[in-house]
């Protein structure tokens, strides 16, 4: 689990890194960063497929209340304490969710005024638009 925390943490810095490609408006960046993205999250998934085999191999459901029982009895003076890492990786998913939703939701506005441009400038110029089924015009 502290080799996904570690991953999450670098996932974090991308999308932070990409957030802020995206406000200043530095589009040639962001190809740069899904890339980045994409290979973090290959590695985030074989993380996570290994933890779950794992877990199931020890019987359990991979629920968060059964989890968290298994990991309190896993624990001894010796040990790191597995709860916390396991709330932190819990938390930093989180993170990475709302940053991701975020950066989604830059993109779509972006995305719409740029079609609004774009349609305002082909009416202009006497180009006749269409709409789409959900009203958005297209040329």
């Amino acid at each position: 689990m502290l080799k996904e925390a570690k991953e999450l943490h670098s996932f974090i810095d991308i999308l932070k890194k990409e957030e802020l490609a995206l406000v200043q408006g530095k589009i040639d960046e962001i190809d740069f960063y899904a890339s980045d993205k994409l290979r973090s999250i290959e590695i985030l998934i074989q993380l996570n497929d290994q933890r779950e085999e794992y877990f199931k191999a020890q019987g359990l459901t991979l629920d968060k209340s059964c989890i968290n029982n298994w990991l309190r009895k896993q624990q001894n003076s010796n040990q790191t304490n597995m709860i916390e890492i396991w709330s932190e990786l819990l938390n930093l998913a989180k993170t990475a969710q709302h940053i991701n939703q975020s950066n989604g939701l830059i993109i779509s506005t972006r995305h719409q005024h740029h079609q609004r441009a774009l349609a305002a400038l082909h009416s202009a110029a006497g180009n006749v638009s269409c709409y789409g089924p959900k009203g958005q015009a297209y040329i």
